[in-house]
């Protein structure tokens, strides 16, 4: 309450000094031509006040009352002053005509880096683009508050996020979406996931973000949702170095109890090293008459959660070499951690609606992101680039998770589980990429680029205990020898990706757009990928183990198995180790051509991708020697695409797409391994038969620009599934699931984006209005799956909404920018929401009704303060309304059961950067 009374006072603080303000508006044109002139910059002479022209050749800025004169600048052109009055509360207009500098021209090439970072930059990208994409940049996930890529791709219209699933797009989750890194493939940390978990890349690592909802050639097939490219920094314009640090508070965790096992010296940093080794032979050896014991204990330890600290350090510099060339860098690294405690339920039901399970569920959980970029740019002259970029990403989570109650298998009342995961996901990727241009005005350009990532996810030393109850005098659960167990598990995965596309302008090179009429071009792309997993387990064999301190049980474990009540067993199953390879490799031909100069153009292609799927495995029920099977999937897709623009006036298009494009099955969907995440809760098992997906894709759009970083667009998608891949319940003991081709989805919607400065809304000539922007997009979406009857499965609705797929979504945002102190502190207030409706999360099986997760909205305030240029001050109060998060399941006669629920708590956070 404190934080908020603080947060209204500075803002009406702020409202206040506004009112002593007014506003210089105006725009600045060619003296000869009368065209309008995007970029200059028009300042109150002396000062740094002032503003950019957009694409329109406007400006608009306050200014102090009182009498100013005005420099407006550009090169070639002579620098123009006149002289304004400005009245508090009011509008003042003045318009420039800039004459050209002949001399200046003589002299001078004009020759700049593009800014790719700022929303305004990225609009006029848009609007000027042939294919319809979608791009969220540094400065806006600066000023939102945005601490990850995932985070800003929630700010893009259609997309929504699903708890433990990743990000969704038109209904469409994880193997419908695809992710790049500067153009070429990245593969995933999350063995579960076909797309890398977007969280890992921190936004101090991002230049900007490119959304793709729509195929065109140089994109890989295999995507119905979006294909996100994550372009990183390179190198800055001027040199700098900057240091911050934050600190976070969660109000269901910081300064309360909070369960771990830190079993490493340095896993509070998310590096495990050999903290949790597995001895040889998975079980410790026996020593004389002494039996071996693990180096780790069962038992968990109960700390006070601190205040989570992050720091991050960047900087970067470029060395002009001659007139053109130059060498550039830029590095970071930054470290974020987090706590969390999520209190709440986790229950299952039969189709009588009667529970199998029925658990009062606490999960803690400590998790860490750590990050290092460094990229060199080598630029030899205007027309030739060299780019190295490396990144390195480790994530890890410790999490202590503990259900307490009924268990019908194990007729049990009052059955506590709890299990110890610890996670640490690491990636490393290396990129060189080149761009070349050849022939009078760059009719010839080359660019090309190879990559080789390593990925790694480590699950060692998972430890799980059931007892019969709480306290110090319960009984260690011993029915099934498996329940008991520690695990190790170790995937590793390494990709090779190269691409290269020559690009020819066609006919007369016209000087005042700058380009060719038509271009032609040829790519290739090509992936190759190895994943290899292993994984072992342990479990604890014997019974008589009774009277066992559930808080503290490691001694009394260990004198159970010196006394021969309890002993180590490895499992021994057959399904221990898996080998995955994809390979996909790409020939394309892209063709663009002004149908009508300056009005109608397309962009048309077709895409060949020649793919092999192999997976060697066994299954569990194969016996220990028993050979590898093997299966190997050969495929050639052709894939065309059409984009088409048709530019109604400077400030509006109209775009029109269609395409055929694939869905591949992940690695984890083809790999035949059953994982189960909690005892008695759902087991997941690969399907290694699985086939690509055949989608047809649709979308017409409708889009206005009316001033610089404003937009307005309205447009409507579908899209036919063929065969899509499901994730079903499969016939067997318990709740178990797979992956298959099923049947055939549709999916069509209606999407609406709107971002817009409100004094260009109401017209008022209010300062404060001028400085305040509203943003909102929405998604209204249908959606069908229908399961084939040629498809073994025993779910409840075989016909029924796609998982994942909302009927609507909503993303919403208001914020305020102001000047105080004669300019020495500029603040920003951004205000974020977001909400969905209800979703299928999962389908129901055996009678069951379907499982939805329940719609709630997220409201986060950000608050960035400059001061003086070189510090920064900014506070953060993140999920305010603190929503339940809940599941529930259907059955017949309307009757609803809660199967899951949890809070994740408020999150107040102040940092402080300073830039040398």
């Amino acid at each position: 309450m404190k934080n908020l009374i603080f947060l209204i006072l500075l803002t009406s603080i702020g409202l206040t000094s506004w009112a002593q303000k007014g506003t210089i508006s105006g725009t600045v044109y060619d003296a000869e031509t009368g065209e309008e002139i995007i970029g200059a910059s028009v300042i109150i002479n002396g000062t740094t006040t002032g503003a950019s022209t957009d694409i329109f050749g406007k400006f608009s800025f306050p200014a102090n009352q009182g009498e100013h004169e005005i420099l407006a600048t550009f090169i070639g052109y002579k620098a123009t002053t006149q002289t304004v009055l400005v009245k508090e509360g009011q509008t003042s207009t003045i318009q420039f005509s800039l004459g050209i500098d002949a001399q200046e021209l003589d002299a001078v090439e004009i020759v700049g880096k593009a800014n790719k970072e700022s929303s305004e930059a990225l609009m006029v990208e848009r609007k000027n683009s042939d294919v319809m994409i979608q791009s969220i940049g540094a400065e806006e996930m600066s000023v939102k508050g945005i601490s990850d890529v995932e985070g800003a791709m929630t700010q893009i219209s259609g997309v929504s996020k699903v708890s433990g699933k990743g990000l969704f797009v038109r209904g469409l989750g994880d193997r419908y979406n695809n992710a790049t890194m500067n153009g070429l493939p990245i593969p995933s940390t999350n063995p579960d996931l076909k797309m890398i978990p977007l969280s890992i890349f921190p936004s101090d690592l991002v230049k900007n973000i490119s959304v793709s909802k729509t195929a065109s050639p140089e994109l890989y097939g295999d995507f119905s949702g979006a294909n996100v490219d994550i372009i990183l920094k390179d190198y800055p314009d001027e040199p700098f170095f900057t240091f911050g640090v934050s600190g976070t508070y969660n109000s269901q965790a910081t300064f309360q109890d909070f369960k771990t096992h830190a079993d490493g010296q340095f896993e509070g940093l998310g590096f495990n090293g050999n903290a949790r080794p597995m001895p040889p032979g998975g079980v410790p050896p026996t020593i004389g008459n002494e039996v071996g014991t693990y180096e780790t204990s069962w038992s968990p330890s109960t700390v006070k959660a601190p205040i989570a600290i992050n720091f991050n350090t960047s900087g970067g510099k470029f060395w002009n070499i001659g007139s053109e060339g130059g060498i550039g860098f830029v590095a970071s690294l930054a470290h974020n951690n987090k706590y969390e405690h999520r209190s709440g339920k986790l229950a299952a039901y039969n189709a009588q609606a009667s529970p199998t399970v029925d658990y009062e569920r606490d999960q803690w959980i400590y998790s860490t992101n750590t990050s290092a970029l460094a990229n060199l740019t080598f630029k030899i002259n205007n027309r030739h680039k060299f780019n190295i970029n490396n990144i390195l990403v480790n994530e890890s989570f410790n999490t202590v998770d503990e259900n307490y109650g009924y268990h019908r298998d194990f007729d049990q009342n009052n059955l506590l589980v709890r299990r110890n995961t610890y996670i640490q996901n690491t990636i490393w990727v290396a990129q060189f990429t080149g761009d070349h241009s050849f022939l009078e005005n760059d009719r010839l350009n080359f660019n090309w680029g190879v990559s080789r990532s390593e990925t790694s996810s480590q699950e060692p030393d998972r430890k799980q205990l059931l007892f019969t109850g709480k306290g110090e005098n319960v009984n260690l659960f011993t029915l099934n020898p498996v329940d008991n167990h520690r695990y190790w598990g170790d995937m590793g995965e390494v990709e090779y990706a190269a691409k290269g596309e020559i690009k020819y302008g066609l006919g007369a090179f016209d000087r005042d757009s700058d380009k060719y009429r038509s271009n032609l071009r040829l790519g290739y792309q090509g992936k190759v990928k190895t994943r290899e997993f292993n994984w072992y387990q342990t479990g604890l064999y014997g019974s008589g183990a009774n009277g066992i301190d559930s808080e503290n049980p490691n001694d009394q474990i260990n004198k159970w198995l010196q006394d021969g009540t309890l002993e180590h067993r490895p499992y021994r199953v057959a399904d221990t180790y898996f080998k995955a390879e994809m390979e996909v490799h790409s020939f394309y031909t892209g063709y663009d051509y002004d149908i009508i100069p300056n009005r109608l153009k397309m962009n048309v292609g077709i895409r060949t991708e020649v793919g092999r799927q192999y997976v060697k495995y066994r299954l569990r029920e194969d016996a220990l020697d028993a050979p590898f099977r093997e299966n190997v999937y050969n495929s050639t897709e052709f894939l065309p695409s059409a984009n088409f623009k048709y530019t109604i006036n400077e400030q509006s298009n109209m775009r029109f797409a269609a395409s055929k494009t694939i869905t591949r099955p992940g690695m984890r969907e083809i790999i035949p391994f059953e994982y189960q995440s909690v005892a008695g809760g759902e087991s997941i098992i690969g399907n290694p038969n699985l086939r690509n997906a055949e989608n047809y894709n649709l979308d017409l759009k409708y889009e206005i620009f009316p001033n610089s970083g404003e937009i307005f667009a309205i447009g409507a998608f579908g899209k036919l599934l063929d065969n899509p891949i499901e994730r079903v319940t499969k016939a067997a003991a318990g709740n178990l699931y797979t992956y298959e081709n099923v049947g055939e989805a549709v999916v069509a919607g209606i999407e609406l984006e709107f971002q817009k400065k409100l004094d260009n809304v109401f017209n008022t000539g209010s300062t404060v209005l001028q400085n305040t922007t509203f943003g909102i997009n929405g998604t209204l979406m249908y959606s069908r799956m229908k399961i084939g009857d040629d498809v073994s499965t025993v779910v409840t609705n075989r016909e029924r909404a796609l998982q994942g797929a909302s009927p609507y979504i909503l993303n919403t945002n208001i914020g305020y920018n102001q000047e105080w102190l004669n300019g020495d502190i500029n603040s920003s207030f951004m205000l974020n929401y977001t909400t969905f409706g209800d979703r299928l999360y999962a389908s129901g099986s055996y009678g069951a009704g379907d499982i939805y997760e329940k719609s709630f909205g997220t409201l986060d305030l950000i608050i960035r303060n400059k001061i003086k240029k070189n510090l920064s001050l900014n506070i953060s109060a993140k999920n305010l309304l603190n929503p339940s998060i809940e599941r529930y399941q259907e059955f017949d006669g309307g009757i609803t059961k809660p199967i899951s629920s949890y809070k994740r708590g408020m999150e107040i956070g102040i940092g402080l950067s300073y830039t040398f």
